[in-house]
């Protein structure tokens, strides 16, 4: 059986050769082909997984195992915007491919250093033809994503904090609670700015342990408001138990459910700070949708984004989305919003955090 398999392997092997041998003779000796029988259409930024390349002799030439005058295969990451993306990188044939012959070759591939949708570019490459040679596959889309490894369950870490000890920490990894607090009077005083005032009406959505709560204690007037929700019911609790006041409230809610009757409005102000950097573009959208049912007609909210132009839509995870800015005030421009940006900051080398303004319209 063996020996028979053998001859099989052998005549399959000279069947190939004989067929390009009959072939009219091609103008060059790199003529080929490339294509990718098992490809990823998600992956994760740096972590790398396997490709199968099949790379294909067409021409009457001997291709070689590497430099200086071999053959080889070349990958690279282009951006939605087509520009290439980061450095590209070769991989040399695992053997001599003989007239006819063809591999299939495993080649691991690190995602690129960003989240959004590119598209990976596969080519063959000789000595002597930087431009690439042989017919290359259309770029293959992929959605990249943050590591897996990097996600967060926001239950889990409410259920394993000591919020007694420290209620600073889970709601934004501040380093001491003077950088807490510090925190939580610059975003009064921006709120102040946007045209909050003792008597105002305030939302805040993704309250966590109350550090706006904290911050409105002692300036809202008794015919103010504060409603405050989040999805752990732990920091709920704490909320509940440190912020007695009769006009503060606070509710367990849904990931894209506010779970205060249109009765308890209207609101003049809703905050999300820190919520759409962390929910999903859709679950987003849902949650301005029960916002505006809960605004007055001269209510706003104040919310801050990721954006970056390697994303179409979104991409990301818990820990750290990334949206489309133009997506974004397209979607809040849907439900009624006018969107303004109130102040942009760097967020790496590739993205940047907006703090935006959207106001009902007129």
């Amino acid at each position: 059986m063996l020996a028979k398999a053998i001859r099989m392997t052998v005549l399959g092997q000279l069947a190939r050769r004989a067929r390009w041998s009959l072939a009219p003779a091609p103008r060059t000796g790199w003529a080929g082909r490339v294509s990718v029988p098992r490809s990823h259409s998600v992956m994760e930024t740096g972590v790398p997984v396997e490709w199968v390349v099949r790379v294909e002799n067409h021409s009457r030439n001997v291709w070689h195992r590497g430099a200086p005058a071999g053959v080889g295969l070349r990958y690279q990451w282009h951006a939605r915007t087509g520009r290439a993306f980061g450095e590209a990188h070769d991989t040399p044939l695992p053997r001599t491919l003989l007239p006819g012959d063809w591999a299939d070759i495993p080649v691991a591939v690190s995602g690129p250093a960003a989240v959004g949708d590119f598209t990976l570019a596969w080519e063959l490459v000789a000595a002597g033809n930087p431009a690439g040679i042989g017919t290359r596959p259309e770029p293959l889309p992929v959605h990249v994503t943050f590591p897996h490894a990097t996600d967060i369950d926001y239950h889990h870490v409410y259920r394993t904090a000591d919020l007694g000890a420290n209620s600073w920490w889970v709601v934004g990894a501040y380093p001491t609670q003077d950088d807490y607090l510090q925190s939580s009077r610059k975003r009064r005083e921006m709120l102040v700015d946007e045209g909050l005032t003792p008597d105002s009406r305030v939302l805040d959505v993704g309250c966590g342990t109350g550090q706006m709560a904290m911050a409105l204690e002692d300036y809202l007037s008794p015919r103010g408001a504060y409603y405050g929700t989040d999805i752990g019911r732990e920091a709920i609790d704490y909320c509940r138990a440190h912020y007695r006041r009769p006009n503060f409230a606070f509710e367990v809610g849904e990931m894209t459910r506010i779970p205060f009757p249109t009765s308890a409005g209207p609101f003049d102000l809703a905050i999300y700070f820190s919520v759409f950097t962390h929910t999903f573009v859709d679950e987003s959208v849902l949650l301005l949708a029960e916002t505006a049912r809960l605004l007055g007609p001269k209510g706003a909210i104040v919310a801050d984004i990721i954006v970056s132009d390697l994303v179409a839509r979104g991409a990301g995870h818990r820990g750290q989305m990334w949206v489309n800015r133009d997506h974004f005030f397209r979607l809040a421009a849907a439900l009624g919003f006018e969107t303004t940006v109130m102040g942009t900051f760097p967020w790496g080398a590739h993205a940047e955090r907006l703090m935006l303004r959207l106001a009902r319209r007129a």
